[in-house]
């Protein structure tokens, strides 16, 4: 995100740069305005691998981000009527 914000991420209200919320909907607005310089380095797109073999590419991005976050637990599924 940008240092000058002109409309809330979250409802779209405008914004000035002085204001800390949201006047519409109270959302903090201090997170976006002081976004990490690394993170829009972070990833760099490699166009000639992803033209290459997009599907590759892509396996490879949803693989990285999966190991980023934590997974969810499996929730085995039963039968409304069993007493399990």
């Amino acid at each position: 995100m940008a240092e000058t914000l002109k409309f809330c991420p979250r409802c779209g209200a405008a914004v000035t740069p002085r204001d800390d919320r949201c006047p519409h909907c109270q959302t903090d607005l201090r997170p976006f305005r002081t976004a990490p310089a690394s993170k829009s380095n972070s990833q760099k797109l490699n166009l000639s691998a992803l033209y290459a073999n997009p599907y590759r590419e892509g396996m490879k991005r949803l693989k990285a981000r999966e190991s980023q976050t934590p997974a969810p637990a499996k929730r085995r599924w039963r039968w409304p009527w069993s007493k399990e």
